[in-house]
């Protein structure tokens, strides 16, 4: 939709030369208009008109004495949950300028367009806007010779009408979700990640009191944001001891003084509005200040406006929810650190239908599916003999452009020695250590606990294996720790061998008998020969066309000769033995293909590390129309994926996950494997 158009031009006068305060005289329709916004017809706020700054007062500024918790005052949009992260940035003057980037105004070069980064999935995005806000034109009883035009802002604005910075940073976060609609109603967690690229979560204050401060310092001294509300009550209104119900305010600290009857924990919260203050005991010059006995700690009295101070007993009557947002590691150096940073890795993944969507584990025959992590926990925390702290954060991508009622889960199991991924019938039999779902409409699943040092498999899913979408993953974890995506290997090779005995005197016999003077076998020969061993081994099995008898050949065929000698031979009838007691094993019906569900698994076990991306390209140029993979495509695909694999790790000899080839390797490696 083309933006609307405002219902005026202004022109911005000049005198001789233009002054370092002064834009150039423009037209402000010739300034940079945004075409992509996404310009909604559906807020019915009333008459809206677009207006630059320049429209709205005199002299607009971007910042204007720096950008505090005073200049985030809300519209008529449902966002607290964005203001009150916002809010809660503006105590970090380093976060914010990564997110309202400075050195921006309406002089100089100015051009109508201001540019904001937000954090999206593992990356920041700048997101460009014009200043064009939505406004209603206010109408006032003056004579007409005396009237003059006047717009207030409809949505995010300052206490400053002349400052601008907090408006445009709603609409630049509009535009990144989709529209102003979309900010209707949310949580903080969410905004405070897009801001920081931290991790976000939720936590509830009851239980036991020395665990609450124990955690408010753990995660204080992690550099952790941390926003807390009274869930009860009427929107905005204030309990008797002045907190406001459903309302963030943010922790900014603890102490612990001694007082004559004992030492007392304290909490240090902010009001980012600071319209009222906590009234009751420790407050600002409550009494209670003049039983400190070392009083040089009476200066954690003087506080700023909005911040005060209250015991953890308190803290706890009248918080009841915790939204908290752990930093990444570039964001706390930007703070300046934090004395025992996570160690934090990222990955990407996604749940594809029939793949990699195995649903939640009620779901038993397709759990199995989902992706799996593996996560070894070397050291503990304060003490290593005890346990290990750890947060696993799945996020759903796109979540709100996307099916409102889309879950995410994460569970966590326990693992084994070997880093083997958990197949099928072990995940049927077990239970997960840990789980988590995430709540109605968030896009992000947390799980934040503490495990003994040891291994595991971090499995994230959706509710139902119809569910698709993208996701991030994302694990902190201490020192010393590490996650990884899981290598989808399983040891059944050795079972087939025991089976087959493929290397005996007549087995090799047999080779000769179709071998030329060279005691080579050409690809003619080996169509002739696998059909007579075929017929021995397994009755029942298709057996070998003569193009895929062509395919088998070139996959163990390295130096292009077009023939097999017997090692290479039995190292192919090896393969295939094992193929072959894969495929049957898994087939649902033996008169059938397998079902494309199995492609997977049957990959995995024959000790292929498989991914989304290798199961899609398989079942591309493999499968049959329905998505099944008959016997034959099935060997001929894992001789394939084995050669070249094997190809590439020879010619990876610095295990740097690339590798060089000139033309000729390139097209034997393209065409002839």
């Amino acid at each position: 939709m083309e933006p609307p158009p405002a219902k005026r031009t202004l022109l911005v006068c000049e005198q001789n030369q233009p002054s370092a305060r002064e834009p150039r005289s423009r037209p402000l329709d010739s300034f940079f208009i945004d075409s992509k916004f996404p310009w909604e017809e559906e807020l019915h706020v009333g008459c809206v008109e677009w207006r630059r700054p320049q429209e709205i007062c005199a002299e607009p500024k971007f910042i204007l004495d720096g950008a505090t918790r005073m200049d985030v005052c809300q519209g008529k949009l449902s966002n607290c949950w964005f203001l009150s992260a916002v809010a809660c940035l503006s105590l970090y003057p380093q976060l914010l300028e990564k997110v309202v980037l400075p050195g921006q105004d309406f002089v100089g070069d100015y051009d109508g367009k201001f540019r904001f980064q937000f954090w999206q999935y593992g990356q920041w995005v700048l997101i460009e806007v014009d200043d064009r806000l939505p406004t209603v034109h206010i109408q006032r009883n003056e004579e007409p010779a005396h009237r003059r035009e006047e717009y207030e802002l409809l949505f995010m604005h300052s206490w400053e009408k002349d400052e601008f910075w907090s408006s445009l940073l709603e609409k630049a976060y509009a535009k990144l979700k989709g529209g102003y609609s979309a900010l209707q109603l949310g949580f903080a967690g969410e905004a405070l990640v897009d801001m920081t690229g931290g991790v976000a979560q939720t936590c509830y204050t009851n239980g036991p009191l020395d665990v609450l401060w124990v955690n408010l310092n753990h995660l204080l001294q992690r550099g952790a944001l941390i926003c807390c509300g009274n869930t009860g009550g009427e929107l905005e209104t204030a309990n008797s001891l002045g907190i406001l119900s459903q309302h963030m305010y943010s922790v900014t600290g603890t102490k612990q003084v001694q007082v004559l009857r004992g030492s007392v924990s304290l909490i240090r919260v902010r009001n980012p509005w600071g319209h009222t203050e906590w009234s009751g005991p420790w407050r600002d010059g409550g009494s209670e200040w003049l039983s400190v006995i070392d009083r040089k700690e009476i200066e954690v009295e003087n506080l700023e406006d909005g911040e005060f101070w209250m015991e953890v007993e308190d803290f706890q009557k009248n918080f009841q929810v915790m939204e908290i947002c752990h930093l990444s590691p570039e964001s706390l150096s930007e703070i300046g650190g934090a004395a025992r940073p996570w160690e934090y890795v990222t990955y990407e993944g996604c749940w594809s239908k029939d793949i990699s969507s195995g649903g939640s584990i009620e779901y038993k025959d397709h759990f199995w599916m989902n992706p799996q992590y593996s996560l070894n926990l070397v050291t503990g925390d304060i003490n290593p003999n005890i346990t290990c702290s750890i947060i696993v954060s799945v996020m759903l991508k796109h979540k709100r452009l996307k099916a409102k009622d889309m879950r995410v889960m994460c569970y966590i199991f326990q693992g084994n020695e070997n880093h083997v991924y958990l197949s099928q019938e072990i995940l049927q039999q077990s239970q997960p250590m840990l789980s988590v779902s995430s709540c109605d409409k968030h896009r992000e699943a947390v799980l934040s606990s503490n495990l003994p040092p040891g291994r595991y498999v971090i499995i994230p899913s959706l509710e139902r294996t119809s569910d698709e979408g993208e996701f991030l993953i994302r694990i902190l974890t201490e020192k010393g720790s590490c996650a990884r995506p899981m290598d989808s290997k399983a040891a059944c090779g050795e079972l087939a061998a025991q089976n087959a005995s493929p290397t005996d005197e007549q087995c090799k016999s047999r080779f000769l008998l179709f071998a030329d003077q060279d005691r080579r076998i050409t690809d003619e020969g080996l169509h002739h020969l696998l059909t007579s061993m075929m017929k021995d081994f397994d009755p029942l099995l298709p057996g070998f066309t003569m193009e895929s008898s062509r395919c088998l050949l070139a996959s163990l065929d390295t130096s292009a000769e077009g023939s097999l000698c017997w090692e290479q031979f039995d190292k192919l009838w090896k393969n295939i033995i094992t193929g072959s007691f894969i495929f049957s094993n898994l087939q649902r019906d033996k008169d059938r293909n397998l079902d494309k569900d199995q492609i997977g698994p049957a990959l995995q076990s024959a000790g292929l590390i498989t991914d989304d991306f290798l199961v899609r390209l398989v079942q591309l140029r493999y499968a049959d129309k329905d998505g099944s993979l008959s016997y034959s495509a099935f060997i001929c695909c894992l001789l394939k994926i084995k050669a070249v694999t094997g190809m590439f790790q020879a010619a990876d000899s610095t295990h740097s996950g690339t590798v060089s080839l000139n033309y000729h390797q390139w097209l034997q490696l393209a065409v002839y494997s």
